[in-house]
């Protein structure tokens, strides 16, 4: 995803990813900690989570997590990307469950913030591995 970023944005502005295999919200967010600190209102930070979270049945704390990062980062602009459908599971598990009632509760907390966008994905199985 960096990379696209990269190559359509490269000439306007720098491009940086973080990237964070199985990492949950709470180590996301102390990953980019710092670097958010340096940014202002002519950034943007692109958060991309996964169903950690969700599929420990903690959704509510990555929920927190991520109105903790918004709220300690209003000097700058941020794009939360929904947590996608776990492709692997069945379509009425209770995690993918789980993951729409996660993403309904961040679009609806994240209206108040006025440099905070939520972007909804929809992925198809195509794009993803065997697991996932």
């Amino acid at each position: 995803m960096c990379s696209r970023f990269k190559s359509k944005f490269e000439k306007y502005c720098k491009v940086q990813g973080f990237v964070c295999p199985g990492a949950g919200v709470d180590i996301i967010s102390t990953s980019i900690e710092r670097e958010i600190k340096q940014l202002s209102k002519h950034d943007v930070v692109v958060v991309w989570e996964g169903s950690k979270e969700v599929g420990r049945n903690e959704s509510k704390q990555g929920n927190n997590m991520i109105q903790k990062i918004v709220e300690t980062n209003k000097h700058t602009n941020i794009i939360l990307m929904e947590v996608h459908h776990r492709h692997d599971l069945m379509q009425e598990t209770c995690v993918n469950n789980e993951l729409e009632k996660y993403n309904s509760r961040m679009r609806k907390y994240m209206k108040i913030y006025k440099n905070v966008t939520v972007l909804e994905i929809n992925l198809d199985r195509s794009g993803f591995t065997t697991h996932g």
